[in-house]
């Protein structure tokens, strides 16, 4: 089972110039080591801090961090984005995709959220954004992009990443 999002839909770009793949994992895969992320702005997700280990710095979208494993194979960005034209997920979504409609497996689309997932270049990705005002309030977002070749190892991971995502009322 796969899932998608790309609440930074750029972000596919964003990331071209991955590290060649190989046969091998990415590092801490086996070894999760899960932790909450949490920021000022009230975002909260659960990540797999033992994969997830180096910080490479601020998110390619909105405010936020990007973070990276060790051997460079997987990313995750943790983002808020302002929403100042009031989008709602769908309008997002149809309004700011930058990938190709053939390159997305996975696509849903709620009143409070939105979810995409796709293949570019031999590597999976993974965007959300929910809405926790629908249309009015900037939107809380992750992106995930990992090798192709590990799907199956990274399904349950993804999972609770994209199912852990909310905003703690402050």
């Amino acid at each position: 089972m796969r899932l998608g999002i790309i609440a930074a839909v750029a972000c596919t770009v964003a990331f071209a110039g991955t590290p060649a793949l190989s046969q091998e994992r990415t590092a801490g895969l086996d070894r999760p080591g899960w932790s909450v992320f949490a920021d000022r702005a009230g975002t909260r997700v659960d990540y797999p801090a033992g994969i997830f280990t180096e910080e490479v710095g601020p998110a390619r979208r909105g405010e936020g961090v990007e973070l990276r494993s060790a051997d460079g194979r997987a990313r995750l960005m943790v983002y808020v984005e302002p929403n100042q034209e009031n989008f709602t997920p769908e309008r997002f979504v149809r309004t700011n995709l930058k990938v190709s409609a053939r390159d997305i497996d996975y696509r849903r689309i709620t009143d409070r959220f939105f979810a995409v997932s796709g293949v570019n270049q031999g590597e999976i990705f993974y965007s959300r954004c929910n809405f926790p005002g629908r249309a009015a309030g900037p939107m809380h977002c992750i992106y995930v992009a990992y090798p192709q070749s590990e799907e199956r190892a990274w399904d349950d991971i993804v999972t609770r990443i994209s199912l852990s995502l909310r905003v703690s009322r402050n």
